[in-house]
């Protein structure tokens, strides 16, 4: 359980965040717990210090005698030494105002020992603790110390006259104070940690419902649901923009996988008649013996036949490879009106046999691009359009960074409800075409595939009289080649 927990992301980052949450609130708590500790105590040791100046000063009134405070600036002062002596002689006690701020044992009370230097006691309060330490006496000037000890806090100081002195207060009161703002520290931290973590599991989850939906679509798509599509909230995101990403992906995939099925329908649909004529003409010759002019009848069909299907293999094999994304032309530097003067000399004997003419205006038009593929888009339209016209016009010109030509004929044009299907696959315009004139309905299909393949546009387009097929391409070229074809 806690394996599969931790193999999702949202718990991995609510791990990681509540770890590092925990972390920075140890990190302010502890180091503000400790700045509290260490300034209560430096208050305890400036009280400390007080008890200690004020028990001095009044032993020091008792020995001279003075019999109040205000009486003190009469007196000439007496000094430490002359102090620690008659201390030491006379055995004197604090006054009663002294004495009982060093009384009682409840919480919070004070204490103090005064000893000479063989830790013999000078003075020392009835509560007095009995496991008291001192300083030892330093050879020079005085030494003093601050410390803890259990639930007390002790100043002590010794002097190189032989006094030690140790003045001490129960500190249980400022302990509990302290333990209950650790106390509420905690809770406050924990609050906090509890917020926390509840705020980064909302984000979290926020933050990966876009992941969820990538995966739930992909899911459907690896189903056969090609069509499903992951539903985008927010487009400038990371997320949002590897979902537009992944949609755009999806939607190619889509669109091989429709090719590829079209491709198999329209073989299939295509093929099937050429076949059956073969099986049915060589089923039908097989039955009884024939003249031989009877099987030569049946061979050239057989043989029209067989042509026909290969044509249409080619060019559905043609059709394909120009709609594949994954297939990559080899584009170089070439002159479309080369390309174009060539096509036309290679189409020339079938428009004379057929008694049309051919037309050129073409000027130099460098550009980057497929001659191949240009020379196949050339032939398909020059062929389409002597199948419709007895005069065939082509030209070519070029507009900044485009590169036009067009193909026009003077036959009956193109009706307007055939012009939104004339680049559809095995769509023919001339519904009284038979099946056997060899026309495979390709053509134009091949055309705008390879068109689409360069980033260009093709447009059919009825004249006054014939049709015309527009073509516009990016010439790809920099000012540098487009002089060295010029």
């Amino acid at each position: 359980m806690i394996k599969t927990l931790l193999q999702s992301l949202r718990w991995r980052l609510q791990v990681w965040h509540g770890l590092l949450l925990l972390v920075v609130i140890a990190a302010s708590f502890g180091p503000g717990y400790h700045f509290a500790l260490e300034n209560q105590m430096q208050r305890i040791d400036r009280e400390l210090g007080r008890m200690e100046r004020g028990l001095i000063r009044s032993l020091m009134d008792v020995i001279q005698g003075i019999p109040s405070p205000e009486a003190r600036h009469d007196q000439p002062f007496l000094s430490f030494p002359e102090f620690v002596q008659k201390l030491i002689a006379q055995k004197v006690a604090p006054p009663e105002a002294t004495a009982t701020q060093f009384q009682g044992t409840e919480p919070g009370y004070a204490y103090y020992s005064i000893r000479d230097q063989d830790d013999n006691i000078i003075l020392q309060s009835e509560n007095a603790p009995a496991d008291l330490k001192f300083l030892p006496i330093p050879a020079t000037d005085v030494s003093e110390e601050a410390r803890s000890i259990d639930n007390r806090r002790e100043n002590l100081r010794s002097t190189a006259h032989g006094l030690k002195i140790v003045v001490g207060r129960d500190i249980t009161p400022e302990l509990q104070e302290m333990r209950t703002m650790a106390w509420l520290h905690l809770l406050i931290g924990l609050g906090v940690w509890i917020l926390a973590l509840l705020g980064d599991w909302w984000l979290s989850g926020r933050a990966i419902r876009p992941i969820q939906a990538i995966s739930q679509t992909a899911t459907r798509i690896a189903d056969g649901n090609l069509e499903a599509r992951i539903d985008i909230t927010e487009t400038d995101s990371e997320l949002g923009q590897l979902s537009q990403v992944l949609n755009q992906t999806f939607e190619r995939l889509h669109a091989s996988f429709e090719r590829q099925r079209q491709f198999t329908a329209d073989a299939s649909h295509e093929l099937r008649t050429p076949i059956t004529i073969l099986l049915s003409e060589t089923q039908r010759i097989l039955k009884r013996e024939r003249s031989s002019e009877e099987y030569r009848e049946v061979l050239e069909t057989c043989a029209f036949t067989a042509q026909r299907m290969r044509r249409l293999v080619e060019a559905l094999l043609l059709l394909a490879r120009q709609e594949n994304d994954g297939v990559r032309t080899h584009h170089e530097s070439c002159d479309l009106a080369v390309i174009l003067h060539e096509v036309i000399q290679q189409l020339t004997p079938l428009a004379r046999e057929r008694g049309h003419h051919i037309v050129s205006s073409l000027v130099s038009v460098p550009l980057r691009a497929d001659p191949a593929g240009l020379a196949i888009l050339a032939s398909n339209l020059i062929s389409n359009a002597l199948q419709h016209g007895g005069k065939v016009e082509v030209s070519c010109s070029r507009e900044g960074d485009t590169a036009m030509f067009t193909v026009s004929d003077d036959g009956p044009g193109i009706a307007e409800t055939d012009l939104p299907h004339i680049f559809d696959r095995f769509y023919r315009a001339d519904q009284a075409r038979t099946s056997t004139s060899g026309h495979t309905g390709l053509g134009l299909s091949i055309a705008k595939a390879i068109v689409d393949k360069h980033g260009g546009s093709i447009q059919a387009v009825n004249l006054p009289q014939g049709a015309s097929f527009e073509v516009k391409l990016p010439r790809h070229l920099t000012e540098l080649q487009d002089e060295a074809l010029a």
